[in-house]
């Protein structure tokens, strides 16, 4: 297969996001990528899209251009901002801060630790550069697997373990929850949607009793971004306070493979 090229510009708006996912994830499985790496690479699209709306554009006025560019071999990713945004940063810049949030590996840290950890793993070259729009090129370029991935590395994250023999976390030796709550979390991801999600979760986590147990039904949630993990640490942190229990319900491979990735499957509960 000759080079093709799909080149499309869009608003610098977040609620665009799902597009861009949905094209790379038509893409990404179209060149032959399995299943599993076309959600991978969805999910690094997503992060670069975010970045570049939220840092290097100003909202509905600056346009962010993006380009796929694949053939048998391998599939190239750019997007371009404008370099508007609020918080002014240059190439060379935000190469270090992205070295430096590679190392510090705080799943707390959404946008920053995601496009640190998840390009560098997941992809076969990534680069930074300055944009001929002005601002940041992002780009990944990434030859096409045709085979499963294989488990993540282990990453180390801040969330530390009770001092326990167990590799279980210490809440969940709780055999009779004070309370159960079920929350079902559902719907598309994206900026709106995110908070909707969120809030019950937040509400109830604060108004939680030591010792009680709350249960996340992703049953029909099969994405989930940083923004999300970073919501899924800050809960543990606060229930695991509390010496409760956090439980995912029928969550998919693909959020699990991302979970592991970031070190939250090593402590959280699945059911």
């Amino acid at each position: 297969m000759e080079k093709q090229k799909i080149e499309f510009n869009l608003p610098a708006n977040l609620l665009f996001s799902g597009i861009t996912r949905c094209l790379a994830d038509e893409i990404f499985s179209y060149v032959g990528f399995t299943k599993e790496w076309s959600s991978r690479l969805k999910l690094v699209v997503d992060e670069l899209f975010m970045n570049a709306v939220r840092y290097g554009s100003t909202q509905d006025a600056s346009t962010v251009h993006i380009v796929f560019i694949y053939d048998d071999k391998e599939v190239e990713f750019r997007i371009d901002d404008d370099g508007t945004g609020s918080q002014k940063t240059t190439a060379e810049e935000l190469k270090a801060r992205i070295a430096k949030n590679s190392n510090h590996n705080d799943v707390t840290k959404t946008s920053g630790r995601g496009l640190a950890l998840i390009t560098q793993i997941w992809t076969d070259k990534f680069n930074v550069e300055k944009s001929p729009y002005g601002g940041i090129t992002l780009s990944f370029v990434k030859k096409i697997e045709k085979t499963p991935p294989p488990p993540p590395a282990i990453i180390q994250t801040v969330i530390t373990k009770p001092p326990t023999r167990s590799t279980q976390p210490a809440v969940q030796d709780i055999k009779e929850p004070v309370a159960t709550y079920n929350i079902s979390l559902e719907g598309d991801i994206d900026p709106l949607s995110i908070e909707k999600l969120a809030m019950p979760v937040f509400e109830q986590v604060s108004a939680m009793a030591e010792g009680s147990r709350l249960i996340l039904d992703f049953t029909n949630l099969q994405y989930i971004n940083s923004t999300v993990i970073g919501h899924l640490a800050a809960w543990y942190k606060e229930i695991h306070r509390k010496k409760c229990q956090l439980v995912l319900k029928n969550t998919s491979e693909q959020i699990r493979d991302v979970l592991d990735l970031v070190g939250l499957k090593k402590v959280l509960i699945f059911q």
